[in-house]
């Protein structure tokens, strides 16, 4: 296993999570939606637009899968499944940390 090509493609996936969140940030941000209460359905939705931006990523975009150039034999859908999910994880984890670093929670 090449660990150098997972430690990259980890990295790009880093990445693209702070550009995600950025953006998810700036459509939630609207003003229409700030008279809003930070309820469970928007967290919800919030957290579904981020899992399906991040497949649609992972499936256009080789650079942004795991497993590329790795050396391992992983079927290409399986690689898009763990990229997504990896990719939205690390983008709800920078949520949570910016969002403690702004002192909401």
């Amino acid at each position: 296993m090449n660990g150098d090509a997972l430690l990259q493609n980890v990295v790009n996936i880093f990445i693209i999570a702070i550009i995600l969140e950025a953006s998810i940030m700036a459509v939630f941000s609207v003003s229409a939606l700030k008279g809003l209460d930070s309820n469970r359905a928007i967290e919800s939705t919030r957290d579904i637009l981020i899992i399906v931006a991040a497949f649609f990523l992972c499936y256009k975009v080789v650079q942004l899968r795991v497993f590329p150039r790795t050396g391992l034999a992983v079927p290409q859908i399986i690689d898009i499944i763990i990229s997504t999910l990896v990719l939205s994880r690390m983008t709800i984890f920078i949520r949570s940390l910016m969002a403690k670093f702004k002192g909401e929670d």
